[in-house]
């Protein structure tokens, strides 16, 4: 399998490629043109030259040159880098520029030869002729522009001007082999800077793709390394992975921790209730005893079953249902959910406080997940408040936020247990007391409940006064008007 990696390269060094070819077919294409181009212009300046003296040799319509002429063709050719032939009516080549390179005394070989028929009728229609292979008179391809010498009384000759074309094409050569040199530096430097980007580009998803394998097994340390968060896109990517990763290496330790703390919870009621039920099978628990030990069993299926309530109860909770929302009550809510808390307050001949609205103050929120915050909270300060201590409740406002106050009196909570308070099986035993009917679960959904309502709860302990208060949306329904204090 390619990687992407050499996929990137090869697709960047494959269109640099083709650019250049591109590029160079058009170049070379402009350049053939222009040459041409400017090579005719170069002929034709020289044969209108020689058109516009050739008069001054006619004579009884007869083109006589001379050797004045013939200096002038040889100059004419040389300005050119062409050979000038000069032909009379019957097309028979009369004079040549090469005939400087001949010894001297001697023609040229193309004079006393005639011209091609075609070309003839050419000069004759008054027509220029380009790229001619004149194989009657030269042995290559030649670029040739051809004139008529008139007479008052007809065509009576012509000029043809001959340039070899291996000149141009040895121009254009030399034009091809300096575009190749530099689009080979060009294109060498652009593949090079195409493989480190590209390399550089996808090291952080090689990094992403080694530390996803390492997931598989179970070790959530590695992370990919970030030179510059906002550089480009697969930055930002290699940012969210590692935040991905901090998230799974957080959770695998919460999913250990909570295996592990369930297992303790269960085992410890799970062997109570079979050590219980062996002596009294096997006789070891006299009959007449049986009874209370039946009663601790029923207790410890009991919180077996409070357990797995609080469990299933979690699940739900985490799996993201949006809570149902409705407008409410909440001083209602509060008072009806402190009166169900009346035989254990009384037990504890706990002092009750109560600062609430005298009217409704109607919030927007899920009134059953509402019910179970305030049944937690109550239910836990009840648990650890000190026998004949203060147990108060209040509702305030402030900053636009309805805040839900439950405090006690009892032992302080450690500073350092603190923030520890709303995790799972979490008890602070040494501060609060030994509770074998807690289960460590009540603060947690507590704390899960309202992070699913988007709301805060915070808790302060101090003084042998511990106080858990949490926020919740006023309904603009609502109009907030201080109450009296209740006892």
């Amino acid at each position: 399998m390619k990687s992407l990696f050499f996929k990137s390269f090869l697709l960047t060094a494959t269109l640099i490629l083709l650019s250049f070819l591109v590029l160079g077919v058009i170049f070379v294409s402009l350049a053939s043109q222009y040459n041409a181009s400017e090579r005719k212009k170069q002929l034709d300046v020289s044969a209108d030259l020689l058109t516009n003296t050739g008069g001054l040799y006619i004579v009884d319509s007869t083109l006589y040159p001379d050797v004045y002429y013939s200096s002038m063709l040889v100059l004419a050719g040389k300005l050119a880098d062409a050979t000038v032939l000069v032909g009379d009516s019957t097309g028979r080549i009369v004079a040549c520029s090469d005939t400087s390179s001949a010894p001297t005394g001697s023609k040229c070989t193309h004079v006393g030869k005639r011209m091609p028929i075609d070309l003839m009728q050419t000069m004759l229609d008054k027509k220029d002729l380009s790229h001619k292979a004149l194989s009657d008179l030269f042995p290559d391809d030649r670029v040739s522009v051809a004139r008529v010498l008139t007479s008052p009384t007809g065509t009576i000759g012509g000029f043809l001007i001959v340039s070899s074309a291996a000149s141009q094409e040895g121009l254009l050569r030399g034009f091809a082999r300096i575009f190749m040199l530099a689009a080979l530096a060009v294109m060498l430097f652009a593949c090079v800077s195409a493989y480190l980007t590209s390399r550089r580009m996808t090291k952080p998803l090689r990094l992403m793709s080694v530390a996803s394998q390492r997931f598989a097994q179970g070790d959530f340390a590695i992370r990919v390394p970030v030179e510059d968060p906002t550089s480009d896109e697969i930055s930002e990517l290699a940012v969210a992975f590692n935040a991905m990763a901090d998230a799974l290496e957080k959770a695998e330790e919460l999913r250990s921790g909570f295996i592990a703390n369930v297992s303790h919870e269960l085992k410890t009621p799970m062997t109570t209730i079979s050590g219980f039920v062996d002596g009294i099978l096997d006789g070891t628990i006299p009959e007449e005893k049986s009874p209370d030990y039946l009663k601790a069993i029923r207790a410890e299926v009991r919180r077996l079953s409070r357990l797995v309530s609080s469990m299933l109860g979690i699940a739900r909770l985490q799996s993201g249902q949006t809570p149902a929302k409705k407008p409410f009550d909440l001083t209602e809510l509060m008072r009806r959910t402190l009166l169900s808390f009346e035989a254990a307050i009384e037990k504890r001949e706990l002092m009750v406080e109560i600062d609430l609205p005298e009217e409704a103050v109607i919030v927007q929120s899920d009134p059953d997940a509402i019910t179970q915050i305030v049944y937690n909270l109550l239910d836990n300060a009840i648990k650890y408040s000190s026998p004949g201590g203060l147990l108060k409740m209040s509702l305030t406002k402030k900053s636009g936020k309805l805040l839900v106050s439950i405090r006690n009196d009892g032992q302080t909570i450690p500073p350092e247990d603190i923030p520890y308070v709303f995790e799972r099986f979490h008890k602070a035993d040494k501060s609060r007391g030994m509770d074998s009917a807690s289960l460590g679960l009540g603060l947690y959904i507590v704390k899960t409940i309202l992070g699913n309502l988007k709301e805060a709860i915070t808790v302060t302990s101090e003084n042998n006064v511990t106080e858990f208060t949490f926020s919740i949306t006023e309904s603009k329904r609502s109009a907030f008007v201080p109450g009296t204090r209740e006892s």
